[in-house]
């Protein structure tokens, strides 16, 4: 243990956590939560975090969660950070985002009880990686360490860059070459700093593990990844509460390198523990683009193995060819009786306007992508009309809104009166006919 550490450790109120150790998801190799490792020294694979669900539930009785803080936080005893004042640093705003009746697209789809998961409103980044991101700065504080960097695609840059801002904590962020400018743009506008990569996200986080390990430096996705995942399950955990205490039937989400799919399920799995409500029934999907769909294509293939790739999708945000949650979600779908399935890039982009023009929602590819797969599972069959199903939306579609097919710019007209009224015409009978096709 640091000496930095020991003497936060002594210093620290705690909060109502009840993790009790790092445990190895392959060979169960136990490590104190104290100890800064993040993955399994002796054979490589990633650390889970344990937690006394027995002191949880106990816990959980104590303080009623409608008397808690409408934030992440707000289910602490099964989220992994122990230091109470690393806690009130970050994630205050963060998470408890909308869950939105989607009558209109439902109707669409043949769906009456259909919701959505609005996380491209989260707190402060506008996606849902404000939630795994304020769970590896929480630790970084927790550790008595004061640099951040990252690997990212995207949404886990700008999230680095605002939370760390928040926190008084330099960040640097790597992307990797076929990154989104928005994206870049927001995380130097927030104070971060930027390395751009002459390679894949897959090429580019494995050697910003050799950096971290050189340099000593924080990365929230790989030396902080343990505690970055869990941060992930307080969307179920959110979920379930906004449905009244019930589980829905299915939930759908898009998939990249997996943290989120794999803590959905056991985030569920968690709330069934410690007594709060029945999650077993609830079936998980997930969505991945036809240019990078490693997860899906196990699945449908029925196959035990994962085949990485080279991404080649628009969807930037899920171009990872080498998901490092992959197995995890494949045992989670499958054990849930769920399914997966596919999009072209033209029917994610089909799948934003979709959700745009019934729900007013405007999202990333990602999400694009989740309701694409939606759509086609509806029109499978899939679903029972009256089941309950929650689609996550997981990011904001005005961070990526130059990446959207052109469309034609509308016309110049003469600033009067007349002119204007003859162009409402037209727009007019073009709204009618598209109704009408609708």
């Amino acid at each position: 243990m640091s000496t930095a550490f020991a003497q936060d450790q002594s210093q620290r109120h705690e909060t109502r956590s009840c993790a009790t150790s790092l445990v190895c998801e392959r060979c169960e190799r136990s490590y104190p939560m104290s100890e800064p490792v993040f993955s399994c020294p002796d054979c490589g694979r990633n650390l889970d975090i344990e937690f006394d669900y027995e002191l949880a539930a106990v816990r959980l009785q104590q303080l009623p969660v409608a008397e808690r803080p409408m934030n992440i936080w707000r289910f602490e005893e099964l989220l992994p950070i122990m230091d109470a004042a690393a806690q009130a640093r970050v994630g205050q705003h963060s998470g408890f985002t909308p869950l939105i009746k989607a009558d209109r697209l439902g109707q669409a789809l043949g769906l009456r009880n259909l919701y959505l998961k609005d996380d491209s409103t989260s707190r402060p980044s506008l996606s849902y990686k404000d939630r795994v991101v304020s769970m590896s700065v929480a630790r970084l504080l927790e550790l008595g360490k004061r640099e951040i960097g990252c690997v990212s695609t995207g949404n886990v840059g700008t999230a680095v860059a605002a939370l760390a801002a928040k926190a008084g904590v330099p960040a640097y962020v790597f992307y990797p070459n076929r990154l989104e400018h928005t994206k870049a743009l927001a995380c130097r506008a927030l104070g971060a700093k930027v390395c751009q990569v002459d390679g894949n996200y897959d090429e580019a986080n494995k050697q910003c593990r050799a950096v971290a390990l050189a340099s000593g430096l924080e990365f929230a996705n790989i030396t902080l990844r343990p505690f970055y995942a869990e941060g992930a399950k307080t969307m179920p955990f959110e979920i379930v509460e906004q449905l009244g205490w019930n589980a829905p039937d299915h939930i759908i989400t898009a998939a990249a390198g997996g943290t989120l799919s794999s803590r959905i399920h056991k985030g569920l799995v968690e709330l069934e523990r410690v007594g709060l409500v029945s999650t077993s029934d609830v079936r998980l999907h997930i969505a991945q683009p036809d240019g990078c769909a490693p997860i899906a294509s196990a699945i449908l293939a029925q196959d035990a193995d994962i085949h990485a790739c080279r991404p080649t999708t628009i969807a930037h945000s899920l171009a990872i060819g080498a998901p490092g949650d992959g197995h995890l979600v494949i045992d989670a779908v499958r054990g849930r009786g769920g399914t997966a399935g596919r999009a072209s890039d033209e029917e994610i982009f089909a799948g934003v306007d979709l959700l745009a023009a019934t729900e007013g929602v405007l999202t990333e590819p990602a999400g694009g992508t989740t309701i694409a797969v939606l759509r086609k599972l509806a029109e499978a069959q899939a679903f029972d009309p009256d089941e309950v199903v929650v689609a996550i939306i997981t990011g904001n579609g005005l961070k990526t809104i130059e990446d959207h097919p052109a469309k034609p710019w509308p016309s110049m007209v003469s600033c009067d009166a007349e002119t204007m009224r003859s162009m409402l015409d037209e727009l007019q009978q073009e709204s009618a006919a598209g109704a009408s096709l609708g």
